[in-house]
């Protein structure tokens, strides 16, 4: 490819974003790509043979940059807390960061119809993002040493899903100060307490408390 077509590519790519963004996976169409890179549909084929190729091809990229970007940041709190609080300031300001984070979860059919076998290699990757920043805070003594590093990872993904998509009135999400201190109050003593009780409760006892209060832990998923 010629740096030429590759930037028409990109440029191809961008537009796709920006319509995903705004539009969704249902309602963005292979014309209004091309409409929004000023490239004519037939041109836009030469690079992308159909709608899932382009849009998996796009949120595969976005994902990808957004991350590796963040990675720094989000490694450079002092607590979970504070990495889970860096990641949803940097997805509020940037929202085509985790752009196929939130599709997934407000188009999960539509995605997996675009993504296919993608779908599975981006959700290992977002994973695998947090299992090593995880790990890192063990290693760094701000995290409990019986983490169940890959439980603990989908279950940040989860509430950095919900605070960026469909935050609530508990706290606004785009205040840095309010966002840290609110994640500090409820996962704080989630991520760093020593575990209590080597006997999980009864099954009864765990429906009057509604379920299990945090992140698994190595020891849980054992029973389980």
């Amino acid at each position: 490819m010629t740096p030429a077509s590759n930037d028409v590519r990109e440029r191809i790519l961008d537009a796709a974003e920006l319509c995903l963004a705004r539009d969704g996976i249902r309602r963005t169409t292979v014309r209004a790509v091309a409409q929004e890179a000023n490239v004519s549909r037939a041109y836009l084929y030469r690079f992308f043979s159909d709608k899932s190729t382009l849009l998996s091809a796009a949120l595969i990229r976005r994902g990808a940059d957004f991350w590796e970007d963040a990675r720094d940041r989000i490694a450079k709190q002092d607590s979970v807390s504070g990495m889970l609080t860096e990641a949803v300031v940097l997805s509020r300001q940037n929202p085509l960061g985790p752009l196929a984070v939130e599709l997934a979860a407000r188009e999960p059919h539509e995605y997996a119809e675009i993504m296919g076998t993608y779908s599975h290699d981006v959700v290992a990757q977002l994973s695998d993002f947090w299992v090593d920043r995880l790990r890192d805070a063990q290693q760094r003594g701000l995290a409990r040493e019986d983490l169940d590093l890959p439980g603990a990872a989908e279950w940040l993904i989860r509430m950095l899903v919900s605070l960026v998509g469909t935050p609530g009135a508990a706290v606004d999400v785009d205040d840095r100060d309010a966002l840290s201190a609110y994640l500090q109050t409820f996962l704080g003593p989630v991520f760093t307490s020593a575990v209590q009780h080597d006997v999980s409760p009864t099954s009864s006892d765990h429906d009057r408390a509604g379920g299990p209060s945090g992140p698994p832990t190595s020891a849980t998923r054992r029973r389980a």
